[in-house]
């Protein structure tokens, strides 16, 4: 899959240049994306749209790949390289579905909170947590709290499960970053492109979700 993979008949144009996004380009933000979503302790805003422009182009590539000889070695490089992308997909979904799982309430909690711009489950995401949440709690009523004595204290709150913000992760600056603090001493450091460092998640999860740092 090349630069000339041009994404057009699916819309999506990019904001800066206005020109159609290639298939080679949507591959690279969603590797990024997998891998920020694996090392990340919090969900990080979905990438819905990169996922339905890839999906069409796995279907494109896949009849393309029909059409030549299975002992064609080109053949063989294309199937590697669905397969490839595939996993990666089916990798960064299963990452967020366990997060969700992991953290149901505390999520919704803060999705709730955000403003339409801000929101960081898709649509389906967000049907999934909700109906998640009301199974779960159904099931631990029925087989614990119906047991328990009335006055036993049943606040939502005092069960939420929530991401560790607090775990260090290793870091890389996709540009220069002017006053960032990176301990808890509010220090401020400029961060040049490229540079690699080791930080609370909670102190630069805005750069993360601005796209101005990687996880690594």
């Amino acid at each position: 899959m090349g630069d000339s993979d041009v994404l057009a008949t699916n819309g999506y144009e990019s904001n800066e240049e206005e020109e159609p996004i290639t298939a080679q380009k949507v591959l690279e933000i969603l590797e990024k994306a997998w891998m920020n979503e694996r090392l990340s302790p919090d969900i990080l805003p979905h990438q819905t749209e990169m996922l339905d422009l890839m999906l069409s182009q796995l279907a494109y590539m896949e009849e393309s790949t029909k059409q030549l000889d299975k002992n064609d070695f080109r053949s063989v490089t294309h199937r590697m390289e669905l397969e490839r992308i595939r996993y990666l997909i089916a990798s960064y979904l299963r990452c967020r579905i366990s997060k969700i799982e992991s953290f149901t309430q505390a999520i919704l909690r803060d999705e709730e909170a955000r403003t339409l711009q801000e929101k960081r489950l898709s649509d389906e995401e967000l049907a999934f947590a909700k109906e998640y949440q009301s199974n779960m709690e159904a099931h631990f009523h029925q087989l614990v709290l119906r047991h328990l004595p009335r006055s036993f204290p049943d606040d939502p709150r005092k069960r939420i499960v929530q991401p560790n913000l607090d775990s260090h992760i290793f870091i890389r600056a996709n540009e220069n970053i002017d006053g960032v603090i990176l301990r808890d001493d509010d220090e401020e450091v400029d961060m040049e492109e490229g540079s690699q460092h080791i930080v609370p998640y909670k102190l630069i999860s805005d750069l993360v979700v601005k796209g101005k740092i990687d996880l690594i």
